[in-house]
């Protein structure tokens, strides 16, 4: 037993963030521990004991409590644990930042606002330096160098806010860079960045200026517990960058030829920020990097380099070009027909260009990043040695923490594509797309993503954040939530699902880790969505429905028969009325968490009258709803928004939906991370899996088979020929369908969260007969795994995490098993009764069973319509159909659809047949 590592509000070490006065500490365990444990913890500050928590019989290792902390102050934390026969202790630390107190310097910056990027800096001399931290902030983007190497390991700082409420202050320990005494130059380079580039989607392109039209620093150097204090101020020197312009969409010129010009001493500014505040943004950093798979000479001459994964980042190279020879990269997600592709980045530049000093060195971009696999290489001479290039994965640092494994390549795939999806698109902010001219906080995509984003990676402290930056938003319009945010330059907003992630997010973030503290943030902000909900329905005179706003529906659903309609089928009105619904239920439920009394009863009887409201506008009174799509009929089934006697007829409708849709989902945004928990939820678990492992269009593996690496935007992105389609709006780098890991994890695995503990209840099938996998609980990492051996033997095993419990649910089985299991690893082989064997009914499509001629004989004594199937060509063409369906349809031709009677004579047909197949 060894306590290997000790989180401090998710994270490890955090120094300069914003801890709101309270602490949530986590100790981990080695691995899974047996015994009854006992925990202690000591917090220090200045070698003086403040919080003590002494032995006492501990149920889990998390301790959460609030403290009064102080502004710049170091704080040692000791954890132990013991059992009967050995004792182990971690310690870990953190450091506060300015809290209430306000910075000394002052803003800095030139009046030569036409530069896009300059260098601050200053001289000075220190001796017998025992502490030094630097207290930073600048815009736009920033990064500090003393004595030229650059400070930190952390990137576009100080990530992306609404400038003009608040700006994150950056601390740095130079303890270590400044033990030499003797003079030391501090300097600050400064960038466009989110601040001051073109941004958003008002003009094409973005517009400028969006906060601010200034760059500008502010900055303390302090040194020995403030006995020496450099600060920005009018004595700092301004020089010119070797970076000449750049942006988020731009990319970057960078000119290491260029001769830097001594400016006018800095200027001190008025900064448009109105709150400096200590950081919530977790560190952006590089992380994975990829060698060059292949050097791809195109049709048309030019040299691309293949990285084998779209990613967002930079490319990273050796420079062995010539003093000052020009070199320019260009990034794009895909080949097409031979050659590079860029065309749907629309109106992103997203080039690198360099000029070279002539010094053999390693050279990356500054203030930008890119999306891409590909890089197009121009004015590059001679041989390219690939060895000189890498490229580099630039996301938000948080630990990956839930895993797949199954045995199917295609799967494990997806598995991948979701996460890379997800990585390149949490860069502080969740974005849509890491690529093209946009690469906003689009709360839509967030809020459907939220969960499995928080099952793949520890996303707390990114969703906290993200759900301040949107309850700033709430607080400038009365609850009114834009539709990105920041929300930079749109007043747009007000729409469901998008909108409604300012109650799903702090929900799921709490739900996922048991920390109140989001919801502490984020209360008010949440019932301030609901009352503009209520609000806007008063205004169309239904208090408990939200109808007549324009929405964005299901975004990019396949139902419509036009394919170049953004949105499905599904009525604006039934989405939004149901999030209406949802959103105050979770603002009650939250309420209740907090122990707010009133607001819990306020919210949740509010919740009543709308589902009351909904049922009687949305179904008939005999139960028939107006949901006529894939995704209005999961909505319904999954948030319960329907009459006692309408169930059924909602679970055969959505199988109709599926069927007639020849067993494709066709649904979107909304529906997507839906359908397969509605169809699993209510006996349809073999419909949902083979909606998931279909791979030909339109499905998540029809992606795979067609070389993604990430997910898609749309579910015909690209067609099965390598083209890709609608260059306006079609991101290869999109998460938001990659939602359907949710289900992985909770159906599929197996693995669902109860609290601390978790529920194992594994989807025993043929189709894949090998899962392990992973996730995190409040307490740790729960481990679980299951194998078929044989039709009627399968294998598990579980690693169950200190503090936690796992209840295990099997189909009917022969031995003696537990339900409940504690802490600890076990392996255990159970003989189930029924065989698990591919199984067929009258929903599956022929051919899955066309050439089991023993099967097949038999149905043509039954299916009236057989011998037609039967004739050449026909079973071809029919193949991707079921019975069911093609009952239906050859009415047409003179055959009588199927009774009831006899859809339960052919599925009792293949029950015979799956069981004595099993038991070959």
């Amino acid at each position: 037993m060894k306590l290997v590592r000790i989180e401090v509000n998710h994270m490890e070490t955090p120094i300069g963030f914003n801890l709101d006065n309270h602490l949530h500490l986590v100790g981990f365990l080695d691995g899974p521990v047996t015994s009854k444990l006992q925990r202690k913890l000591i917090i220090k500050a200045h070698d003086k004991e403040i919080v003590t928590f002494d032995w006492e019989n501990a149920d889990n290792l998390i301790f959460d409590f609030p403290i009064n902390l102080t502004a710049r102050t170091r704080y040692e934390v000791e954890m132990s644990v013991k059992n009967d026969r050995e004792m182990s202790t971690a310690t870990t630390y953190f450091e506060t930042g300015q809290i209430d107190e306000t910075l000394k310097g002052k803003w800095i910056g030139t009046e030569h606002k036409d530069l896009h990027s300059i260098i601050l800096y200053k001289k000075f001399t220190t001796k017998d330096v025992k502490k030094a931290r630097l207290y930073i902030s600048g815009l736009g983007l920033f990064e500090a160098y003393l004595d030229g190497n650059k400070i930190g390991n952390e990137f576009l700082t100080p990530g992306f806010t609404d400038y003009n409420y608040d700006l994150q202050i950056e601390s740095y320990d130079l303890t270590t860079e400044l033990l030499k005494s003797g003079e030391h130059t501090l300097a600050i380079m400064l960038g466009d960045g989110w601040y001051r580039g073109k941004l958003g989607l008002k003009v094409h392109g973005g517009q400028p200026n969006n906060y601010g039209d200034q760059l500008m620093a502010i900055a303390d150097l302090r040194i020995n517990d403030d006995q020496q204090i450099i600060v920005t101020d009018k004595s700092w020197q301004v020089t010119t960058s070797p970076i000449t312009h750049s942006g988020i969409y731009y990319g970057e010129d960078l000119d290491d030829n260029r001769q830097l010009n001594e400016l006018a001493n800095a200027i001190e500014l008025t900064s448009p920020t109105k709150h400096l505040v200590d950081r919530q943004s977790l560190p952006i950093q590089r992380h994975e990097q990829f060698s060059v798979k292949e050097i791809i000479k195109t049709p048309s001459g030019a040299t691309v380099l293949d990285f084998g994964q779209n990613m967002a980042g930079w490319l990273e190279f050796k420079n062995t070009i010539p003093k000052g020879e020009k070199v320019s990269i260009e990034f794009g997600e895909i080949m097409l027909d031979g050659e590079f592709y860029r065309d749907n980045l629309r109106s992103a530049r997203a080039q690198f260009t360099y000029v070279s000093d002539g010094k053999e060195k390693w050279v990356r971009p500054h203030f930008t990043y890119f999306g891409f696999r590909y890089v197009k290489l121009n004015d590059f001479e001679g041989e390219i040695d690939p060895n000189n290039f890498r490229a580099v994965a630039l996301y938000s640092n948080m630990i990956e923490t839930g895993e797949i494994i199954t045995n199917n390549s295609d799967v494990n795939r997806l598995f991948e594509n979701v996460k890379w999806g997800q990585k390149s698109n949490f860069i502080d902010i969740p974005t849509d797309c890491p690529q093209r001219d946009e690469r906003l906080g689009w709360t839509g995509d967030a809020a459907i993503f939220s969960k499995t984003a928080s099952y793949n990676m520890d996303t707390y402290q990114f969703l906290k954040k993200y759900a301040y930056d949107i309850a700033v938003e709430q607080s400038k319009n009365n609850g009114f939530v834009p539709l990105y945010v920041p929300a930079v330059d749109t007043k747009d907003g007000g729409k469901a699902v998008w909108s409604d992630a300012a109650t799903i997010i702090p929900w799921i973030a709490y739900k996922r880790t048991g920390d109140l503290a989001i919801l502490r943030q984020n209360i008010g902000a949440m019932m301030s969505w609901v009352d503009w909900i209520h609000d806007r329905a008063v205004s169309h005179g239904q208090e408990y429905l939200w109808l007549g706003d324009d929405q964005l529906g299901d975004w990019l659903a396949l139902d419509t028969e036009d394919i170049m309609k953004l949105k499905g089928k599904t009525p604006d009105d039934l989405i939004a009325s149901a999030y209406y619904y949802y959103s105050a239920k979770l603002v009650s439920q939250s309420a209740e968490t907090l122990n707010m009394k009133h607001e819990k009863q306020y919210y949740g009887q509010l919740a009543k009258l709308i589902k009351h409201a909904f049922i009687n506008h949305f179904f008939t009174k005999d139960g028939l709803s107006i949901a006529d799509t894939q995704t209005g009929l999961a909505l319904c089934l999954s948030f319960k928004l329907y009459p006692a006697n309408a169930k059924d007829n909602l679970i055969n409708k959505l199988v109709e939906k599926v069927e007639v849709n020849q067993n494709h989902l066709n649904t979107g945004f909304v529906g997507t991370p839906l359908l397969l928990p509605a169809l699993t939820d209510n006996g349809q678990q073999d419909l949902a899996l083979r909606l998931f492992l279909n791979t030909d269009f339109p499905s998540w593996l029809f992606e795979v088979k067609n070389g993604a690496t990430t997910i898609w935007e749309r579910w015909n992105s690209v067609d099965s020929e390598g083209h890709i389609a609608q260059n306006g709006m079609n991101s290869l780098n999109h998460y938001s369908s990659g939602a359907v890991m949710e289900w992985a994890y909770e159906d599929l695995l197996g693995l669902k969260q109860n609290g601390n503990d978790a529920v194992f209840k594994p989807m025993l099938t043929a189709k894949l007969n090998q899962i392990s996998g992973q996730i995190a609980l409040p307490t740790g990492i729960v481990k679980v795994a299951w194998h078929i051996k044989s039709s009627k033997l399968i294998h598990l095993e579980m690693d169950i995490p200190y503090g936690s419990h796992l209840k295990l649910i099997l189909p009917k089985h022969e031995q003696d098993i537990p339900t409940i299991f504690k802490s600890g690893h076990y392996e255990l082989d159970v003989e189930v009764i029924n065989p698990i064997v591919e199984a067929f009914d009258v929903h599956t499509p022929l051919a899955e069973y066309r050439n089991q001629t023993s099967l097949t004989k038999k149905l043509s004594e039954l299916v009236p319509f057989w011998g037609f199937l039967a004739m050449p060509g026909n079973m071809d063409h029919f193949a991707k159909y079921s019975l069911l369906q093609l009952s239906r349809e050859m009415r047409g031709i003179g055959f009588k659809p199927f009774t009831q009677e006899d859809i339960e004579k052919i599925n009792q047909l293949f029950k015979e047949y799956h069981f004595k197949g099993a038991e070959k």
